[in-house]
């Protein structure tokens, strides 16, 4: 076992951020040979660490390796790097890409969240070749993670973890999570989510997860940033995780009758209908002039064949938005197929 000429910073102790930055570069510039640093921090920190890092550690050879895409073997990767004999710290960003794939949305639990049984390729490889690590390479790693990574890599990835130098964690100011928050809220549009990779969508559910842990919101924020997150979940077809996200919404703003209507259109595309029903319902209760909810609604009531209340709800709909061709084509079944008319002309017979 390599002896770390380093300790990891004691948890008990509050430092300020510049008592950390400070603590951080002694770090760098006191190690010596193989080295690995882990630094929580969102991407735009690690890019202001790497910058001044550069600048105040002079008498070092510092480079960058940003991993852009997922990728199976660092050990590869970082050998095919230019001039990586004559570095002395390296730092590695871009991680992340190659272990969201592995990481299953939760919107923030611990359960499954993290303890999936497949361990990403990169990890299984990292774990391996630590010792290959230290005789190869004499320089300072120093990974540059968000903190669901962080959390994901300590635990599939213990053995590589355990010869860490130090490990670090840096939250961002709270004007900065706020403006990333707003951020989020300002871009959120499903049509765009549903036009993002797979990984990309993934990516933002764990930022959201992340931001929400580490920054103060109030309960507006809280539940816009949840509803977020539960439309990119769904445009993922991850309507559980989305159902999941949007109660969170509800929790914190009850009467937040677009969660509830989503929910009822999550609830629905898993077969829930009944309960889809019921979340429409409450949409319209805070919103009564939701065309939407009402022809949902009636949608979902004609699937549990209750085609009269269905007809009902899909006329309220159609008066609330006119000239809807499609709702009239839906009520014209509806009525030719379902519901026999009552024929007035013919008088009623005596027994």
């Amino acid at each position: 076992m390599i002896q770390n000429e380093l300790t990891e910073w004691d948890e008990d102790i509050d430092a300020s951020p510049e008592e950390e930055y400070e603590a951080l570069v002694r770090a760098i510039r006191w190690a010596k040979g193989f080295g690995l640093l882990f630094v929580q921090c969102s991407p735009a920190e690690g890019e202001r660490f790497i910058e001044q890092v550069s600048n105040s550690i002079t008498e070092k050879t510092v480079d960058v390796l940003r991993l852009e895409n997922e990728i199976a073997d660092l050990y590869e990767t970082v050998s095919s790097h230019p001039n990586i004999e004559d570095i002395n710290v390296l730092f590695v960003t871009g991680l992340e890409k190659s272990l969201v794939p592995y990481i299953q949305a939760g919107y923030g639990s611990e359960g499954a969240y993290y303890s999936k049984d497949t361990i990403p390729k990169i990890l299984g490889k990292l774990n391996l070749q630590r010792e290959k690590f230290k005789d190869t390479f004499k320089l300072c790693f120093v990974f540059l993670l968000p903190r669901y990574a962080m959390k994901y890599l300590t635990r599939r990835a213990a053995d590589f973890f355990d010869w860490r130098s130090g490990v670090w964690e840096f939250v961002s100011p709270q004007e900065e999570l706020l403006h990333e928050a707003l951020t989020i809220l300002q871009e959120g549009d499903y049509s765009r989510y549903l036009s993002w990779t797979h990984q990309e969508r993934r990516e933002r559910v764990l930022t959201i997860d992340d931001l929400l842990e580490e920054g103060e919101h109030s309960n507006e924020e809280v539940s816009q940033l949840r509803f977020e997150q539960g439309n990119i979940l769904a445009a993922d077809q991850s309507y559980k995780e989305a159902i999941a996200s949007y109660d969170t919404a509800i929790e914190f703003k009850p009467d937040d009758h677009a969660a509830w209507y989503n929910r009822g259109i999550a609830l629905a595309a898993l077969g829930r209908t009944e309960e889809a029903i019921a979340s429409y319902d409450t949409a319209i209760e805070f919103k009564p002039d939701d065309h939407a909810a009402w022809s949902n609604r009636g949608i979902a009531l004609q699937k549990m064949g209750r085609n009269e209340e269905a007809v009902t709800s899909l006329l309220k709909a159609l008066e609330l938005k006119p000239k809807l061709n499609w709702i009239e084509k839906i009520i014209r079944f509806i009525l030719r197929r379902f519901i026999t008319p009552i024929n007035h002309d013919k008088p009623d017979t005596e027994e």
